[in-house]
């Protein structure tokens, strides 16, 4: 069984899908760890050449 929902809010902002604290990815991966939601579609706002990457959709 496959559960969706939308994402409201989010607290990453090193994130190079969050743009003024809403998530631009088409879809993100969630995993619990330590009792905690984790996000496993997390990508760092700077590539490796320091230029901050396009949100993809």
């Amino acid at each position: 069984m496959n559960d969706t929902t939308t994402v409201s809010r989010c607290d990453a902002t090193t994130c190079r899908f969050n743009s003024d604290m809403k998530c631009t990815a088409g879809q993100i991966e969630v995993s619990m760890s330590a009792q905690q939601a984790q996000c496993l579609t997390f990508s760092p706002a700077d590539d490796a050449q320091g230029e901050r990457p396009a949100a993809q959709q």
